[in-house]
């Protein structure tokens, strides 16, 4: 497999990285997402398209084409190069009418790194996408004040030079009460959020026959109890100011769910439910058009999630890099909009499936039982307290 270095995360098509703020340089496999950023700034180019032609028709006549054995009319080049520029044009319009419906037609000018203050959960294992979000942040902006919540201790230290309003504490997210506590002393000892990232996620990777009562309550609490209490407690401050964003991330089983996780892919659809209703209720209930929200819908991530082969080509279903994760959401953060991301961008038109036949989705849905995948994860669960356990800084609620 050929490996480039790219300087924004590879997403196919839709949402080009803002180049105000790069991300920073990470290494990639070449996949079909590759392609689809070439052709997005080549043959997609509206701009250069038209100009390509416009240069061809002035210099080029079909005497020309002859003489080069081009085997087309002038006139049908020209067709194509009109109908590639209008695909460009569309696939902006699409894009801007995306952006601009997600975010209620708003911007926001009150985005200032140095004061806003972000609470992330998970993000205490040294790879991972939280950890990754947080780099990000603090390579933008050492100044940027951090929270991590996770259930076990921080496994990485920021750079040198960074981190001096990077927080750390200790929850079981499993647990309301927990989690209600939490949020109090967040307030009181740091401030107000005005980002929050739901990242932690487990998965126990048992069928809903032989699971235990403690994994669906330990996955359904963590996954998605807790995301909707951490949005509840944080969210009347980004209300109150018309000025936040919440990124929930959720998982391609949350559209088509293979076995043995059906706890794991119900919480990541309710995830995506949560932001759907959330987005209305912002709108049209509580008049906070600004307060920004983020989907996450991913495929599978190279942690500790899940171990094995998924069996899939790693052209058009790479296994993701946290860091190249982490990078997206940390561009959808500074760009100032909300949006769903898809990762690998072809994971968008799976999702369309869904409107299909139901036969049809179906036999897309069964093409799951082919993943060579171990879904039973990392966690260790006290068999008395029916609680994760925490050995060595292992274990524990991590990123998702």
């Amino acid at each position: 497999m050929t490996r480039i270095i790219v300087k924004c995360i590879i997403c196919p098509i839709h949402s080009p990285p803002n180049p105000t703020h790069p991300p920073p340089e990470i290494i990639m496999t070449f996949t079909i997402d590759t392609v689809a950023v070439f052709l997005r700034g080549t043959i997609l180019n509206p701009v250069l398209v038209a100009a390509v032609a416009g240069a061809a028709t002035l210099s080029i006549d079909q005497a020309a084409l002859a003489a080069y054995k081009i085997p087309f009319t002038l006139a049908q080049l020209q067709f194509a190069s009109c109908v590639l520029a209008a695909a460009g044009v569309g696939l902006r319009l699409h894009e801007y009418l995306t952006r601009g419906t997600a975010n209620n037609w708003t911007t926001d000018s009150m985005w200032d790194w140095s004061k806003e203050i972000v609470v992330i959960t998970g993000a205490s294992g040294a790879i991972g996408i939280g950890a990754g979000v947080v780099r990000d942040l603090l390579a933008r902006n050492p100044q940027t004040t951090i929270v991590v919540v996770d259930y076990v201790p921080m496994a990485w230290q920021p750079a040198p030079g960074t981190g001096t309003n990077l927080h750390y504490y200790q929850c079981d997210l499993s647990d309301k009460e927990n989690i209600r506590s939490l949020c109090q002393r967040i307030r009181a000892e740091v401030g107000d959020p005005t980002v929050l990232v739901n990242n932690a996620g487990l998965g126990r990777g048992a069928t809903v026959m032989e699971g235990t009562y403690a994994d669906v309550e330990l996955t359904i609490n963590t996954n998605l109890l807790a995301p909707f209490l951490l949005i509840k407690e944080f969210l009347p401050h980004m209300v109150r100011r018309n000025h936040g964003h919440i990124v929930n991330v959720s998982s391609m089983s949350s559209v088509m769910p293979p076995a043995q996780i059906a706890d794991y892919a119900a919480t990541k659809a309710g995830l995506a439910a949560l932001h759907e209703s959330l987005q209305l209720e912002l709108k049209y209930i509580h008049n906070a058009p600004k307060v920004r929200l983020t989907l996450g819908i991913l495929s599978f991530i190279k942690t500790a999630m899940f171990s094995g082969e998924t069996g899939q080509s790693a052209f058009v279903f790479p296994l993701l890099e946290p860091d190249a994760v982490a990078g997206a959401f940390t561009e959808a953060l500074y760009s100032g909009y909300g949006r769903v991301i898809y990762l690998p961008g072809i994971m968008r038109y799976i999702a369309m499936l869904r409107s299909s036949p139901e036969w049809f989705w179906r036999i897309a849905r069964e093409s799951t039982a082919g993943l060579k995948v171990n879904f039973k994860g990392y966690q260790k669960v006290d068999g008395k307290t029916g609680k994760l356990e925490v050995s060595g800084g292992k274990g524990g609620v991590k990123s998702a």
